[in-house]
C-alpha cells in the first residue's frame, strides 16, 4: 500500500512538472531560424526595423501565407515592428510599427486641440475645474464574439492626415 501511495505521488509530481513546463513554453518559433527559406526574410525585416535603442532583435517568426514570412522585431526602447517578407527572396512586402496597447489612453489638449475621432476610438473629455485637460481614449467593444475592425487595439486614427 505504501508503495502505491509513493508511486502515485511521484506520478502526480511528474505530471505536474510536465504540465507546468508545457504551460510556460510559448509558441516556439525558433525552428524557423534554421530554415533557409526564412533567413532572408528575417534579415531583411531586422534591417527594416526603425532605428531605436540598441540592435533590433526578433521576437517571433511565422508563416504569413504560403509565400510570405511574418517577422516581429523589437529593440531596447520597446518599439515593435511587424514585417512581412517573401520567403524565397526576402524582399520586404510591408513593414509597420506595432502599437497595440489595450488602453484606455490619455491625450492632452496641449498635444491635440480637438477630440480624436475614428472608427476604433471613443474619446471622453477630462475636465479639472471646468477646464478641458484632454481626452481618455478607449476602443469600443462592439461584440465580443464577432470579429470587427476594432476587435484588436487599433490607434492609427490618432495619426493626423496630411
Amino acid at each position: 500500500m505504501r508503495k502505491i501511495i509513493i508511486m502515485a505521488l511521484l506520478l502526480a509530481a511528474s505530471l505536474g512538472q510536465t504540465l507546468q513546463a508545457q504551460a510556460s513554453v510559448p509558441d516556439d518559433w525558433t525552428p524557423f531560424l534554421s530554415d533557409p527559406r526564412f533567413m532572408p526574410a528575417i534579415k531583411n525585416c531586422l534591417a527594416a526595423h526603425p532605428k531605436g535603442q540598441g540592435p533590433a532583435v526578433v521576437m517571433s517568426v511565422g508563416h504569413a501565407s504560403l509565400e510570405e514570412a511574418y517577422v516581429m522585431t523589437t529593440d531596447l526602447s520597446g518599439r515593435r515592428n511587424a514585417c512581412f517578407s517573401s520567403k524565397d527572396t526576402g524582399v520586404e512586402v510591408r513593414s509597420q510599427t506595432v502599437f497595440d496597447l489595450p488602453g484606455p489612453l490619455f491625450v492632452s489638449v496641449d498635444q491635440i486641440k480637438v477630440a480624436p475621432k475614428g472608427e476604433c476610438i471613443e474619446p471622453s473629455p477630462v475636465f479639472i475645474d471646468q477646464q478641458l485637460q484632454g481626452w481618455i481614449l478607449r476602443q469600443p467593444i462592439l461584440n465580443q464574439h464577432t470579429p470587427s475592425a476594432c476587435s484588436t487595439p487599433i490607434w492609427t486614427d490618432l495619426i493626423p492626415l496630411d
